[in-house]
């Protein structure tokens, strides 16, 4: 009887350890898995990176994980023709079956899931012709502003409520515009054709596409996906 209750005693003892080994090994990770994210995508701070899946001992020597958070305070991305450079904001990654190359530098997940928000600051610098997008007062729409050159009269104050909708997974377009405002008679097609432009959105780490867009009080809520997923750049 003492016999089995010192090895059962040896077994817990073992047992902690090998799990306290295993906690440090992953804070480790975790933690240089964020500063070479970081570095890669240029982050104005160090991202959250949380593994998951237990034992984190073994995914380490296969260098695969079940699954890799990332959540950092914010992204930049562009429209790939050198215009301003847009924040998405509160930016979150979930990754599964994460492949792992060169001490972290190489982070691919087999598919990946995530989420971030465009402020109405950001979108409205990274249109064209200076136009100024607001929520729209209801879920789902925004409000567009602007100034139009109108053929002999000058520019003009427009503006229209629209919709807002992804474009080949690289794009946010403003559609379906209503209740067009300052608009002179018989130039509808240039006032609708001049608030309804297109972003496109390039930047995103490589494998991820814009999947939605939701217009809020706050922003634009962002959803994206994708498989091959690079992580780190």
């Amino acid at each position: 009887m003492r016999a089995a209750r010192r090895t059962l005693i040896v077994l817990l003892v073992l047992f902690g350890l090998f799990v306290a080994a295993d906690r440090l090994a992953l804070h480790f990770a975790e933690s240089e898995a964020a500063s070479k994210i970081q570095s890669s995508r240029n982050l104005p701070e160090k991202p959250s990176v949380s593994i998951g899946g237990f034992p984190f001992l073994t995914q380490l020597a296969s260098s695969k994980f079940d699954e890799v958070k990332v959540t950092s305070s914010e992204l930049t991305v562009n429209d790939g023709k050198g215009g301003p450079d847009i924040r998405l904001q509160d930016f979150a990654i979930d990754g599964k079956g994460v492949r792992v190359t060169g001490n972290y530098s190489g982070i691919v997940a087999d598919s990946g899931t995530g989420s971030a928000e465009i402020s109405y600051t950001d979108l409205s610098n990274a249109l064209p012709n200076h136009l100024t997008v607001a929520y729209g007062g209801t879920p789902g729409k925004v409000k567009v502003s602007g100034k139009v050159d109108v053929p002999v009269l000058g520019e003009q104050n427009v503006s229209g409520t629209a919709d807002v909708s992804v474009v080949n997974g690289t794009g946010i377009s403003l559609g379906n515009l209503s209740g067009i405002s300052g608009i002179p008679s018989g130039v509808g097609d240039l006032v609708a054709s001049f608030l309804q432009p297109k972003l496109e959105i390039a930047g995103l780490p490589s494998g991820l596409k814009l999947n939605s867009v939701q217009a809020g009080p706050d922003g634009i809520a962002v959803t994206v996906s994708g498989t091959n997923v690079s992580l780190s750049n």
